[in-house]
C-alpha cells in the first residue's frame, strides 16, 4: 500500500482532468516518490474524451490507476468508488477541476511524515491571507476556529486516513448523511471528532477557475442548494448520538465571509421571490442552528432575524393571494360586462 494516494472522482471534464493529473504526476516525479504516492481516478461513465485521456495518462504514469462505472450514477456512488478502490494509507480526494499548486505536494508530504495526524487540511490558495504556518489540534477544535466549511467542507483541501473513510461509509447513518451537500463533513465529524488534525496554512491547491455555468448546472441537477440545509439535520443526529457533546462556537458555521444561517435566510427569501420556494422546514433548520451554538446573544439574533424573514415572506404570500383573488373578481366583472348582446353588424333596421 502506498503512503498517499490522490483520489479523483471525475465526470465529463477530460481537459481539466488531464491538467489536474499531469501536475500531480510532475510533482510526484520531482519528489521521486512514485513508489509511495499514487493517483486513482474513478470515471462516472463520462461520454466525452475522458476514457481516451485516462488510457493515455496510464501509459505515461505507472503510478496512475483508474476505473470506469458501468453507467452514469449519482455523484455519491462515484465518490464511494474512488474511496474504496484508491490504494493509500492516506487519501487526498481531489476535484477534477482543481489544481495542485507549486510545491504543494512537497509541503504535504513533509507534513505527513513529520506530524501525527489522521486528518489534514491543505490550504485553499484562494482563501487569503495565509499565515504560512502549520497548526496542530483536533478536528472539532479546528471546525470551531475556522468554520467547518473552510476546514473540511471543500473536499480538495481534505486528506484523510483511509481507515477513517471506510469507517464513516460503514456508519448506519451514512445514507442519511449522503442526503446533505456536506456528506463528508458529517462523516468526518462522526468518526473523527477528537482525532488529531493538522492545518497546513499554505496555498496548496485551488480551483482552476471561478464558478462556471457548468458548475451551476451540475449543482442544480444535484439540488445542492437545498442539500446545504439538510446538513443541519446531520448535525442534529451528531448531537442526538452524543458525538457532539457541547454546543458549538458561532465560528463553526462560518461560511466564507458570513455565517451559514445568514446564507440560509437569504436563500429562503430568494427562492420565495422567484416563485420556487424551498420546503418550509428550512426555517426550522435555521432556528435549529441557533440551538446548537453557545453564544446566547447570537442565538437570539438568529431567531429574531429568522422569524422576521418568515413573517415577511408569509405576509407577501398572503398579499399575493389577496391580489390574485381580487384579479379573479375583476376579470369576472370584465367578462360579464363584455358579454355580446347584439349580433355583429345588426343595428335594428329593416332587412
Amino acid at each position: 500500500m502506498k503512503k498517499l494516494c490522490f483520489a479523483i472522482p471525475t465526470w465529463n471534464r477530460a481537459k481539466k482532468l488531464e491538467i489536474c493529473v499531469r501536475e500531480m504526476a510532475r510533482q510526484i516525479i520531482e519528489l521521486r516518490k512514485q513508489d509511495e504516492i499514487g493517483i486513482f481516478v474513478s470515471d462516472n461513465c463520462s461520454d466525452d474524451d475522458t476514457p481516451k485521456v485516462l488510457a493515455k495518462l496510464k501509459k505515461e504514469y505507472s503510478f496512475l490507476d483508474y476505473c470506469r462505472l458501468e453507467k452514469h450514477t449519482e455523484a455519491r456512488y462515484n465518490f464511494e468508488s474512488v474511496f474504496q478502490k484508491a490504494d493509500g494509507e492516506f487519501l487526498w480526494t481531489f476535484g477534477d477541476d482543481d489544481i495542485l499548486l507549486k510545491d504543494g505536494l512537497r509541503i504535504v508530504w513533509h507534513t505527513l511524515n513529520t506530524k501525527q495526524a489522521n486528518v489534514i487540511h491543505a490550504g485553499n490558495g484562494w482563501l487569503k491571507p495565509h499565515s504560512y504556518k502549520i497548526y496542530e489540534g483536533t478536528v472539532l477544535e479546528f471546525a470551531n476556529k475556522m468554520g467547518f466549511n473552510q476546514f473540511i467542507g471543500w473536499m480538495t483541501s481534505v486528506i484523510l486516513k483511509k481507515e477513517l473513510i471506510l469507517k464513516m461509509m460503514a456508519l448506519p447513518q451514512w445514507d442519511k448523511y449522503t442526503e446533505a451537500s456536506f456528506t463528508h463533513v458529517l462523516g468526518i465529524l462522526h468518526v473523527a471528532t477528537n482525532e488529531p488534525a493538522v492545518v497546513i496554512d499554505f496555498p496548496i491547491c485551488q480551483p482552476m477557475e471561478q464558478q462556471t455555468a457548468e458548475d451551476i448546472k451540475r449543482w442544480e441537477m444535484e439540488n445542492i442548494g437545498w442539500r446545504y440545509f439538510i446538513t443541519v439535520e446531520g448535525l442534529q443526529i451528531l448531537f442526538q448520538f452524543g458525538i457532539l457533546k457541547e454546543k458549538l462556537k458561532p465560528m463553526f458555521f462560518k461560511y466564507l465571509t458570513y455565517y451559514l444561517w445568514d446564507r440560509f435566510i437569504t436563500n429562503m427569501i430568494a427562492q420565495e421571490l422567484i416563485g420556487k420556494p424551498f420546503p418550509s422546514k428550512g426555517w426550522d433548520l435555521i432556528l435549529a442552528m441557533a440551538d446548537m451554538i453557545d453564544d446566547t446573544d447570537m442565538a437570539k439574533r438568529i431567531r429574531s432575524n429568522t422569524i422576521s424573514a418568515y413573517q415577511l415572506c408569509a405576509t407577501r404570500n398572503t398579499l399575493i393571494n389577496q391580489i390574485t383573488a381580487i384579479n379573479t373578481i375583476l376579470n369576472g366583472i370584465i367578462n360579464e360586462t363584455n358579454k355580446q348582446i347584439f349580433e355583429m353588424g345588426w343595428a335594428g333596421g329593416q332587412k
